[in-house]
């Protein structure tokens, strides 16, 4: 698994050595990057169920200014930490070893923002529901920010209140949809 884009473009990131971690896929985190575009520049990332940091390293490579990845599994965090090593970007990143929701918490309580959440859960589990109506999510999200769902094609979100769906693809068996933070547009 490598970097597409950027500054970090064509680094292979350290992946893991366990089934527990799904990275997303070169093609999918290519494609939605593009979508993406600009909107990652400058901006503050938040990735939940973070895994290898592939989406939230990615953004980093592209330009985003800081990201903060949450995974409750300790493999997980210890190649979160091993990456960030090899980036040598340790400034720019929070590596939190807690579950979605507990992570949530406690960025809201320390009243953290974010322009761009990720939330790629282990296909087939009931995780979006419970962090897409977390009421912590607002609270963390930007106004017009937006969040990021990947999830398996026959999962479907469902749009949590006070978000948008602005897109929608499948890509094989993976569904990514967008979702814009505040009212409608008119």
């Amino acid at each position: 698994m490598r970097i597409i884009a950027g500054r970090f473009k064509g680094v292979r990131l350290v992946s893991p050595r366990h089934k527990g971690v799904r990275p997303t896929a070169d093609r999918v985190r290519e494609a939605l990057f593009s979508t993406l575009g600009q909107a990652v520049i400058g901006s503050r990332i938040l990735d939940l169920f973070a895994g290898t940091g592939a989406l939230g390293f990615e953004a980093l490579s592209r330009g985003a200014q800081f990201a903060a990845f949450s995974d409750d599994d300790r493999q997980a965090v210890e190649l979160l930490r091993r990456n960030a090593e090899l980036l040598g970007i340790a400034e720019q990143v929070k590596i939190l070893s807690l579950n979605a929701l507990t992570a949530l918490k406690k960025l809201a309580e320390r009243h953290e923002k974010f322009g761009i959440v990720f939330v790629d859960p282990p296909y087939g589990s009931d995780w979006i529901g419970k962090v897409t109506f977390d009421p912590n999510l607002p609270t963390v999200i930007e106004p017009a920010g937006l969040l990021v769902i990947e999830t398996d094609s026959g999962n479907a979100p469902q749009a949590p209140p006070q978000f948008q769906k602005v897109f929608s693809r499948k890509y094989g068996g993976t569904l990514v949809e967008i979702f814009h933070f505040g009212p409608a547009s008119t």
